[in-house]
């Protein structure tokens, strides 16, 4: 799944002008954090729920409300690039493991296909790329007044 996000190269040339340090990759990322929660908490709204639990085929047991719990926002792992995503998370616990969100996004296994994380993200995404715009320039300007460049 590809997703293009108009206007979204001005946050991204903000981002690659910022030199590799640490502490301000932190910082991008923490404003990158508080952005999406809004597209976090649509997606959740957006979310399917089973009616009852469903059987894995390797025994796990997951509980309806399981892939809305498994929502999360997550730290990209490129460490040159400071980025977050929103989306399911994947793992050991069967609480919190979404991995399925794939098969009822794609429509896999005769499951009808339902794409309900961009049609829930894809109203906010303009509005969230144009607010992490503003914080980021805050934060950029705050920086260089600190450096007295």
């Amino acid at each position: 799944m590809n997703l293009n996000v108009e206007g979204i190269d001005n946050v991204i040339n903000e981002i690659i002008a910022i030199s590799n340090d640490r502490m301000k990759r932190g910082e991008i990322l923490k404003i990158l954090r508080r952005q999406a929660k809004p597209i976090l908490a649509a997606i959740k709204a957006n979310t399917p729920v089973a009616d009852k639990p469903i059987v894995g085929r390797n025994g796990k047991i997951y509980e309806p409300e399981n892939l809305k719990k498994s929502m999360a926002i997550k730290t990209s792992p490129l460490k040159h690039y400071p980025n977050v995503l929103v989306g399911p998370r994947k793992g050991q616990k069967a609480v919190r493991d979404g991995f399925y969100a794939f098969f009822i996004q794609e429509g896999v296994y005769g499951i009808p296909a339902n794409d309900f994380i961009m049609d829930a993200a894809r109203p906010l995404l303009n509005s969230t790329e144009k607010t992490m715009s503003v914080e980021l320039e805050k934060y950029i300007n705050k920086k260089i007044t600190q450096s007295n460049l």
